[in-house]
């Protein structure tokens, strides 16, 4: 069984590394740490340093770029935003950037809508995110749910993931509409 936040290690691994020819090593750059200031909801909006994007998210924030040293790989970085609440649930936004742009983003775009009923997702649904083409999908495990809407952008996949303990479901169902929506791409 995973600990809390697995599946989502899980998820940010497979998208960040999935392509790659081989395993090679990645680079983590932190650019802020707890950051942000809680609005009067406890909301923070959050933006990223080099993503092109913002987001609401409940509670002080993680900044992270992950590059991917392989040249090989489909996958150049990805831009993420992450924060978990006392409830332990899990928010994190990841822009990955393709090193062959459209092509590739549309490949990975693909690969992950055909996973419908495929471990490890329970469903994948075609969607509309602001206009954009876009995917909602979900794992369900014993004492885990994730919920994940992925975006395709011009060359880049954007990815919201929320993930919770089954136990904290009704506080997880009332944070996620707004997380999802409050995405702005710059």
């Amino acid at each position: 069984m995973l600990k809390p936040g697995g599946y989502r290690a899980i998820l940010l691994f497979i998208a960040v590394t999935a392509l790659s020819a081989s395993a090679h090593a990645q680079s983590v750059t932190t650019h802020r740490a707890a950051a942000g200031t809680l609005d009067d909801e406890g909301w923070v909006e959050a933006t990223s340093t080099l993503g092109n994007y913002s987001v609401k998210l409940p509670g002080k924030f993680n900044d992270l770029t992950m590059a991917q040293q392989n040249p090989k790989s489909a996958v150049e970085k990805a831009e993420i935003l992450t924060t978990t609440t006392v409830q332990r649930i899990h928010f994190t936004t990841t822009r990955m950037h393709f090193r062959q742009g459209n092509a590739s983003a549309r490949k990975q775009y693909e690969k992950l809508k055909a996973s419908s009923g495929k471990p490890p997702y329970k469903s994948v649904k075609p969607m509309s995110h602001k206009g954009r083409e876009a995917l909602e999908a979900e794992i369900e495990a014993k004492n885990t749910v994730v919920l994940q809407r992925t975006v395709l952008l011009d060359d880049d996949v954007f990815t919201m993931i929320v993930e919770y303990p089954k136990a904290q479901e009704a506080v997880a169902q009332r944070l996620a509409p707004v997380f999802f929506e409050s995405v702005t791409f710059h």
